[in-house]
């Protein structure tokens, strides 16, 4: 009966699903992930020529931005 929506009288009602204990865990991984990726973003723009850290420089003539 609960496939066409009538429940009985004095059932359990239905209830939705939460988010537990894995789906809090993932999202405090990935803030952290998130936290990481922009410190290391800062410290490479921090060291690297025109403050690009993406910047590709030639191996044989590594400048370090003055």
């Amino acid at each position: 009966m609960s496939q066409f929506g009538m429940h009985m009288p004095g059932g359990h009602a239905s209830k939705g699903s939460d988010p537990d204990v894995y789906t809090a865990l993932m999202f405090v991984g990935v803030v952290s992930m998130l936290i990481a990726v922009g410190m290391l973003w800062i410290a490479g723009s921090k060291v690297a020529p025109d403050a690009n850290p993406l910047k590709i420089q030639d191996p044989d003539q590594i400048k370090l931005k003055k």
